[in-house]
């Protein structure tokens, strides 16, 4: 075991624990609790957040708890592929990116639509 492993299973483990985070946000954005992290949120003014009222919460809820699985699942096949090296963990992975953009392209076309 030389240090070069050690310094794997570090990175590994930190990925894996921001993975952790990554569901646990997404466990919470299920349970519709905590801060919601999406962009329309963030940008929005107090004043903006009062007006959207509990159907638009209960959508950037959903939209949130879905990106955060699958950014989730991108930090645990990276820190599998960290580890492991085997070329399909990185397919899967940039097979979980590209769903995540499609995903997100989705819902900004069906949100533009919508205003």
């Amino acid at each position: 075991m030389g240090t070069d492993y050690i310094s794997l299973i570090i990175v590994s483990a930190i990925l894996g624990m921001i993975a952790v985070f990554c569901f646990l946000t997404a466990y919470r954005h299920h349970k519709e609790k905590g801060f919601i992290f999406t962009n329309r949120w963030l940008f929005a003014s107090p004043k903006e957040r009062e007006q959207m009222g509990d159907k638009v919460k209960k959508a950037e809820y959903r939209v949130g708890r879905n990106v955060f699985i699958l950014v989730g699942f991108m930090f645990i096949g990276i820190a599998a592929y960290t580890i492991i090296h085997l070329s399909w963990i990185l397919i899967v992975v940039y097979v979980i990116v590209a769903i995540a953009v499609f995903y997100g392209l989705v819902y900004l076309v069906r949100l533009i639509k919508s205003t």
